[in-house]
């Protein structure tokens, strides 16, 4: 290089430190979680299903139907698939007020619940006593929601509107209002109490309906001996003027801790009615494995409670998909939430990948930031940092050549 180009060369690396620098710090915490986040030393499967449990009969026919279909496929452990029930206690009685999950004329869905249980392939989780906050549907001046209260018990919540199944809110008016201390106090308690009586224990874990809650509600369930909440990456704290959830707070990622408190994310649907089927959850599975995380999918009893023809295509997928699953990833685990949960808060010492082990699957996930990552390439840094992570990791663990 000619002497006279030295300036201009030492301006520019300058100038290039300066700028990568400056991003660094900008994303700094984006950077820090992604490094923070444990990585899943083995390949993991947990499907949650919200919904079921007090509500319409034919929800034990489902039921049985999908414990046939987890019960044929298994791992490489020799273990069968599993669902992660999140169950719903009570709907409304025109008569008594209210119908719990334990009253005989629910028996055909309790009794599909535990032999599901007993059979190895359900987990339950805590959805609410209710789907819904009974005052806000009272208060409503929907003349469709006073109909769903007066119908003939058990009534399917998703009739109602949207924004009127969020439990955690008063949404009897738009944007919602939040609730009392003390009512959510005693509407915690009541739920864990209920679904002690009912299930002879504490609940493992609890999914907000709708994922619309708060902190004090968060604290609520710690007094009562909840230690762990699904998420879908983040809390929604009301609903807006168009019923729509917002108040964001997060994000949140798989092994947060708040207080006592441990969060797990949801990270893709299972939704067949809607859509998303097996092909879906495919590409979902293989992208989480591929960044070291748990795949932890979201689905509702919709899906196989509606009429005949779509609940059998939902029930084709299923099996589909978790055929599919094991022959793309023979390594694959299929594990309950609160096994999950149980992972993140005592990981044993082949729970997380460590060390130089580490490197792939979080360089993975700096490529998948977004903004930061086209940055890091324009930077060069990209190209740099991928060259690094070849040469360092530990050796059968492949970094990815390059990002998009």
């Amino acid at each position: 290089m000619p002497a006279g180009a030295w300036p201009a060369f030492g301006v520019f690396v300058c100038a290039w430190g300066l700028a990568l620098c400056s991003i660094l710090l900008v994303y700094r915490r984006q950077i820090s979680a992604a490094w923070r986040e444990p990585v899943c030393a083995r390949p993991l499967l947990v499907i949650e299903s919200d919904d079921w449990g007090a509500g319409p009969l034919p929800q034990a026919e489902a039921l049985d139907a999908l414990a046939e279909i987890l019960t044929e496929v298994r791992d490489a452990s020799g273990r069968p698939a599993t669902l992660s029930l999140a169950v719903v206690l009570a709907v409304p009685d025109a008569a008594s007020g209210r119908l719990e999950l334990d009253d005989l004329r629910l028996a055909p869905v309790l009794e599909a619940i535990r032999r599901g249980v007993d059979r190895g392939v359900f987990s339950l989780n805590l959805h609410g006593l209710e789907h819904y906050w009974l005052p806000a549907l009272k208060a409503s001046q929907d003349p469709a929601v006073a109909q769903w209260l007066a119908q003939p018990a058990p009534a399917a919540t998703e009739m109602l509107p949207p924004h009127l199944q969020s439990r955690w809110v008063d949404a009897a008016t738009l944007p919602s209002r939040p609730l009392d201390a003390g009512d959510i106090a005693r509407a915690v308690d009541e739920e864990v109490s209920l679904f002690r009586r009912v299930f002879g224990r504490i609940p493992a874990a609890v999914v907000p309906p709708t994922f619309v809650w708060t902190r004090e509600v968060e604290r609520a369930w710690v007094a009562a001996g909840v230690r762990c909440v699904v998420t879908p990456g983040c809390r929604y704290t009301q609903r807006g003027r168009g019923g729509e959830a917002c108040g964001v707070e997060g994000p949140i990622r798989n092994g947060d801790h708040a207080d006592e408190l441990l969060y797990l994310a949801r990270s893709e649907y299972f939704e067949p009615v809607k859509g998303r089927g097996a092909a879906h959850a495919l590409q979902a599975l293989t992208r989480d494995l591929m960044l070291g995380r748990p795949c932890v999918l979201e689905n509702h009893r919709n899906n196989f409670c509606q009429d005949a023809a779509l609940r059998a295509r939902s029930l084709e997928e299923l099996r589909h998909f978790l055929r599919a699953a094991l022959d793309l990833h023979p390594g694959l685990r299929f594990v309950t939430t609160a096994e999950l949960a149980a992972l993140y808060r005592h990981p044993g010492a082949d729970g997380f990948a460590s060390g130089r082990t580490k490197w792939p699957f979080l360089w993975r996930r700096l490529q998948a930031t977004g903004r930061l990552w086209k940055l890091l390439r324009l930077t060069g840094a990209a190209a740099m940092g991928g060259l690094a992570v070849a040469l360092l990791s530990t050796p059968g663990v492949r970094a990815p050549a390059g990002g998009k």
